[in-house]
């Protein structure tokens, strides 16, 4: 009886390690299973913000290089004498139909075009590789080819279209217009077997407009003293911190520095409105070493470094370009007339003396506090203009903008708001703002401010103007200039007040800028280390100091703002073997940045060529898919 319930015992023991081992069995499986899934779960999140990554490499390159290429592009594409910078419809039309064809045709355009520079920068370079594995690659199509791979099955693109703005006249000639090119971005994450993909659709819309001269620090036409004179180069005393052109080429001795674009057309015999010669000079000459070309230059193009008996000739260059559009001058100053005309002040003659001023509401300028400021704020700028046969004229206007004429002892409201401009058909003997108030007349901190906090100036005139006293601003944005230290490296000047509205702008379309030197008259002459805050333009001559190799040093030109020339205008000379200036004004130049932020003077000329504004990346939605 015992062995048969022992038999029993064992065999409802063996079948409990039965169940036990069945039940371990089914958990352990789960388990793997679990951790399995577990880590599927993982690695799709990981893929996933692997792609979401890559994505958002694409809209900071969409953003950042494919923008540069989208504005050589439109500034190549673009129409310089059609009412619209893409499309061709009639007159009377207020926008580009959406099915014309020439609309089409050049959307099309402008997108394979961008395309082939957008493979050419990024094919090669859109992998994200984080250390904690996988990989993040972007593409983006704005055709249906893009980096060699179709675009995916079931994604088309529509054509590119117009989107809002106004068309050229001759009144308007700087009208916006936003156009919009069609897009998809492909980013994928991939982590081993895993893959994920986000498909981002939209619309890469662009404002094409043509931008003011102001923004240059230096633009030449030729770069010389004339058509055949003296060669021009930038030196180690050369410090420019705005961009730079030439429709010429540049001439570097030593190390030059550069803060802001360096470009240059190549043109061999730069013309009036276009180049007369071939472009074969798309590159710089180095002292000693002759002309190079852009693809020779050693080590690179955008580093050239040459040593040789002289010294090391290697420009300091922050972003460089040898072989973008020749950019032509103004042919005219018919916009800054009429405007004159409409709502400015016309001048029709030649001007002895044009004073401005910023002053109380008794019209006495503002008193220097010694610290760099003013005693009290402007209530009004002042305009003062005494032509060749001695007739005065006075204007002042405020905040609000309205002008008002002096008669007798009254302020009488001429009913215009003032638009900034003023245009002289003819020349300008003395431009000057207040004398330096009394005690060292020597020292630029005694100028009074020419121009009011709340003033924007455009002084236009058919021939020359000549600076006889100092230009100021009530609110300069700036103060110092850049400045090269013992070690070699470049000091910039101190721009912490980029808010400031005064600005002026000097343009002349015939004749030339001249700072006031050497003349028998001294109204005539600009003081020592005259102050010129503005921007400063001739069409078909020079900025430069009159007699500028005749007389004593007068110290230097402080100058905040910028220079368009057509040749290149000489300041002074120095003993070269020891740098000491001889005679005339030393360079000392300091870029106004918010000319590069939208900023400049009122209806100051601007390039031919369109240039894009403003990019914004409409999405449409994106997807997202699990391989």
């Amino acid at each position: 009886m015992r062995r048969r319930t022992d038999g029993i015992a064992m065999l409802y023991a063996l079948l409990m390690m039965v169940v036990v081992v069945g039940v371990g069995a089914l958990m352990f499986a789960r388990t793997v299973a679990e951790i399995r899934h577990s880590g599927d779960d993982a690695a799709i999140v990981q893929t996933l913000l692997l792609a979401r990554g890559a994505a958002n490499m694409g809209g900071q390159s969409l953003q950042g290089v494919v923008r540069d290429e989208l504005h050589e592009i439109v500034e190549a594409r673009s129409s310089t004498v059609g009412r619209w910078s893409f499309g061709n419809d009639g007159a009377g039309v207020n926008s580009p139909t959406p099915n014309n064809n020439d609309l089409v045709n050049d959307l099309r355009a402008v997108a394979q075009e961008l395309q082939s520079a957008v493979d050419a920068i990024l094919c090669s370079n859109t992998t994200v590789t984080p250390s904690s594995g996988g990989t993040g690659r972007f593409t983006v199509y704005f055709t249906e080819t893009a980096c060699g791979e179709p675009l995916p099955a079931g994604i088309t693109l529509p054509a590119g279209r117009f989107v809002k703005g106004n068309p050229r006249s001759g009144v308007d000639a700087n009208a916006e217009q936003t156009y919009a090119i069609p897009f998809v971005m492909m980013a994928e994450g991939s982590l081993g077997q895993y893959r994920r993909n986000v498909v981002l659709q939209g619309e890469y819309r662009f404002t094409v407009g043509r931008g003011s001269f102001a923004k240059y620090a230096l633009f030449t036409n030729v770069h010389r003293t004339s058509r055949n004179g003296d060669e021009v180069w930038f030196t180690e005393d050369t410090l420019f911190d705005g961009p730079v052109h030439t429709n010429e080429f540049f001439r570097f001795y030593r190390n030059p520095w550069f803060g802001g674009k360096v470009t240059s057309a190549g043109c061999r015999n730069p013309g009036d409105t276009a180049c007369d010669g071939a472009f074969d000079r798309q590159g710089a000459e180095f002292y000693g070493e002759g002309f190079i070309r852009r693809e020779d230059m050693r080590p690179s193009e955008s580093n050239p470094r040459y040593t040789n008996r002289f010294g090391t000739h290697a420009p300091a260059l922050a972003e460089v370009d040898w072989r973008v559009n020749f950019i032509a001058l103004p042919t005219n100053n018919q916009n800054q007339a009429a405007a004159a005309q409409a709502s400015g002040i016309y001048i029709g003659g030649h001007v002895s003396t044009l004073q401005l001023y910023a002053g109380n509401a008794n019209g006495d300028p503002l008193v220097p506090d010694g610290n760099g400021g003013y005693t009290t704020s402007a209530a009004y700028q002042y305009i003062v203009v005494t032509q060749q046969n001695g007739t005065t004229r006075r204007y002042r206007f405020g905040p609000d903008l309205i002008l008002y004429e002096r008669q007798g002892s009254n302020w009488i409201n001429t009913g215009k708001t003032f638009n900034g401009v003023i245009f002289v058909n003819g020349r300008v003997d003395r431009f000057t703002g207040p004398a330096r108030q009394p005690g060292n007349s020597n020292d630029p901190r005694r100028a009074p401010p020419a121009l009011a906090r709340f003033a924007q100036v455009t002084v236009a005139a058919n021939n020359d103007i000549r600076i006889t006293g100092d230009l100021k601003y009530e609110d300069p944005p700036c103060t110092g200039v850049p400045t090269r230290l013992a070690n070699g490296n470049v000091e910039p000047a101190t721009c912490d007040n980029l808010d400031a509205v005064n600005v002026l702008g000097v343009y002349t379309q015939n004749g030339s800028i001249r700072i006031g030197n050497n003349n028998s008259d001294g109204t005539l002459n600009a003081p020592r280390d005259v102050t010129i805050h503005g921007v400063l333009m001739t069409g078909r001559q020079r900025v430069e100091v009159e007699d500028y190799d005749e007389g004593s040093p007068r110290g230097a030109v402080n100058l905040l703002g910028g220079i368009i020339e057509y040749y290149y205008g000489a300041f002074g000379t120095f003993n070269p073997n020891n740098g000491s200036q001889i005679s005339g004004y030393d360079r000392r130049f300091k870029y106004d940045e918010r000319m590069s932020m939208g900023i400049e003077p009122p209806y100051f000329p601007t390039v031919t060529q369109d240039g894009v504004q403003d990019v914004v990346l409409f999405s449409f939605g994106q997807r997202e898919q699990v391989y």
